[in-house]
């Protein structure tokens, strides 16, 4: 039997082991927060985006191109109307024609100065303004479209025959329109060139214009002849018609085989072209 005694020791060592091992009282205030931990590596890249679409013309510089005739009595055929970047000519003074300024110059058919152009590296955008522009007319504007990034290495060409002559031509070549800003324009005024590739008899079989056509010539069979008979053979500038003025009198100038008149000369300038940026 056990004594009161030994009840009571069991009871003090019970009560030490309790008091070892804790009770479920408050808990006390926690300690400082320590250091910062090193950074985490980079999280993987996000995907793209789809790319978006383009309004009208979206991402691309607009340009309107617009051609008036100063002379008295030489229309316009159709001009060739290029943009494109430094490093493309349509012709050089001193050197050959190239064939599509010879077809274009003779004949007023600018399609293969176009051809030409669009061969290039350098080529950007190119319009036939389609139609002769009269003597003393300003045309319709004509319309190109070039990628922005290209505006800060823009030149303009343009080239077109005065049709009352045998291989004249007036225009731009290479004109630097660079970093124009949104609504500003820019004007040229043009000289004339001798193709250097038909002979400047002014004959009724070899002038396609209007002044051959009322001298019972012209037409298609007056146009592009691909036998080059001009001594030179090289473009130049112009010296401008003889016409058959005073041709009966040997002490001025005159060509009694031509057929145009005193109205038919043309002074330098011969045209004025003015290139607009409406975007």
């Amino acid at each position: 039997m056990t004594t009161p005694k030994l009840k009571l020791s069991a009871l003090l060592i019970l009560s030490a082991l309790l008091s070892a091992c804790g009770d479920d009282g408050d808990t006390g205030p926690q300690g400082p927060a320590g250091p910062p931990g090193p950074p985490g590596e980079p999280g993987a890249n996000g995907q793209n985006g789809t790319d978006g679409q383009n309004g009208s013309n979206g991402n691309s510089a607009v340009y309107t191109v617009q051609i008036t005739n100063l002379t008295f009595a030489q229309p316009f055929a159709p001009a060739a109307i290029i943009l494109h970047e430094s490093g493309y000519l349509a012709f050089n003074e001193g050197e050959p024609a190239t064939t599509g300024i010879e077809i274009m110059a003779e004949g007023g058919d600018p399609s293969m100065v176009i051809d030409e152009a669009m061969a290039s590296t350098t080529f950007l955008d190119a319009q036939n303004s389609g139609g002769i522009l009269p003597p003393k007319t300003t045309g319709e504007s004509v319309t190109l479209v070039v990628p922005e990034l290209d505006s800060d290495d823009l030149r303009l060409t343009v080239t077109t025959m005065l049709v009352n002559t045998n291989d004249a031509f007036t225009g731009l070549n290479a004109a630097n329109v660079s970093d124009m800003a949104i609504g500003e324009h820019r004007t040229f005024m043009t000289v004339t060139w001798d193709a250097g590739t038909e002979a400047n008899s002014e004959t009724a079989a070899t002038l396609p214009g209007p002044a051959a056509a009322a001298a019972g010539g012209g037409g298609a069979s007056a146009g592009y002849d691909p036998v080059r008979n001009d001594l030179s053979d090289m473009v130049r500038l112009h010296q401008g018609v003889v016409t058959n003025a005073n041709a009966n009198d040997p002490s001025r100038e005159g060509l009694a085989s031509s057929i145009l008149g005193e109205e038919h000369r043309f002074d330098f300038p011969t045209s004025r072209i003015i290139i607009t940026r409406t975007r």
